[in-house]
């Protein structure tokens, strides 16, 4: 009885279960300046804006992050930990003058003291008008973040990878 049982659970889920693949796309270091506070407060949480200064990316292709956009996260803080829920624009400009608009969603999460990350995920969409690069505008990246130490240049690095169904 106990092998029917486990052929009937375990046969559909080896026979016809979805094998995923990824590719790793981008690896974006970036960095912020001088941050606004305080933007306001909706529902209990802050909200900031964080610019981006400066970055570099590489993967596919290589290049930098223009001084264009930022970060503006919605956050709460409880129990010495902050919570945020990311909103990320940022602009790519490869090495051929091609642009490529990146937005990203996500969480980040970490001890408000010591800024030690205890989730940092997010989901990004890409949008360029250049031939290239047009499959771009198609994919649905997942990325996973982390904080650069205090001595790198840049604050954060996201390694976003492009995640689908093996056929």
């Amino acid at each position: 009885m106990r092998k029917l049982i486990f052929i009937f659970v375990f046969f559909p889920i080896i026979l016809f279960g979805q094998k995923i693949k990824g590719e790793k796309l981008f690896s974006i270091k970036a960095a912020i300046g001088e941050y606004q506070s305080s933007v306001g407060e909706y529902l209990n949480l802050k909200s900031i804006y964080a610019p981006y200064t400066k970055g570099v990316f590489e993967g596919i292709i290589k290049g930098k992050v223009l001084p264009i956009g930022g970060d503006f996260p919605l956050y709460h803080e409880e129990n010495g930990k902050t919570f945020a829920d990311l909103d990320i624009d940022l602009v790519l400009l490869t090495e051929e003058n091609e642009k490529i608009y990146c937005k990203a969603t996500g969480v980040f999460n970490y001890v408000t003291e010591t800024f030690e990350s205890l989730k940092f995920q997010t989901h990004w969409r890409f949008r360029t008008s250049s031939e290239k690069y047009k499959y771009l505008n198609d994919v649905m990246g997942v990325g996973f973040g982390y904080v650069l130490t205090a001595d790198s240049e840049y604050n954060f690095q996201h390694d976003v990878y492009d995640v689908y169904l093996k056929k």
